[in-house]
């Protein structure tokens, strides 16, 4: 008597993708988890003045400053989203956290730039990959997450890696706002003081 080996096939919703590697897998959209979007949308909007509304999370009104900024560089995102990364135009003070979000070891450290992540309201697969952008070029609100920006010589000597969700410690949500003005070269002034140290 042969006995044959029972095939299983499995009948979960995904799809597979063998062309290339480090995208095999995608949801139903067609749209790889794990590749970073075209930049070249995202240059438009590098350079642009914005302004960062904090959110509270409490049912009263608190005093909380707006911080204002410029996108100084597009980085990549989970799920193909774009972040950003915001310089500052005056540097917070040591211990910044008006919400009491930070880690211990990121409270005493003198904020200069900023990484904004979006907060759509749209399901994430739906949303744009570079929604920062569309929302700044088009002067339309929109909810962020932001996040302690690396420092200039972290940024100088690591680039992008600097900047990951790993290394920038969450700060609070904040409405992101366009805010008129002319763009400028970005990272001008982060460069600038890396080179100094």
């Amino acid at each position: 008597m042969t006995v044959r080996p029972i095939e299983l096939v499995s009948t979960f919703p995904y799809t597979c993708e063998d062309r290339a590697r480090g995208a095999d897998f995608a949801p139903r959209d067609g749209r790889p988890m794990n590749v970073p979007p075209s930049t070249r949308t995202a240059v438009v909007a590098v350079g642009r003045t914005v302004g960062l509304r904090i959110i509270s999370p409490l049912s009263f009104d608190l005093p909380l400053p707006v911080l204002e900024g410029r996108l100084a560089r597009a980085l990549p995102g989970y799920f193909g989203l774009l972040r950003y990364l915001v310089e500052l135009d005056a540097s917070l003070p040591d211990g910044f956290d008006p919400l009491g979000e930070l880690p211990w070891f990121a409270r005493n450290r003198r904020i200069r730039s900023l990484v904004i992540s979006p907060a759509p309201d749209a399901p994430t697969l739906e949303t744009p990959p570079d929604v920062i952008g569309q929302c700044v070029r088009e002067g339309r609100t929109l909810h962020v997450f932001v996040s302690v920006g690396p420092s200039a010589r972290a940024l100088r000597l690591a680039g992008e890696a600097a900047a990951s969700e790993a290394r920038c410690p969450f700060l609070c949500m904040a409405d992101l706002e366009a805010r008129p003005g002319s763009a400028r070269a970005p990272l001008t002034r982060i460069m600038r003081e890396a080179s100094v140290r």
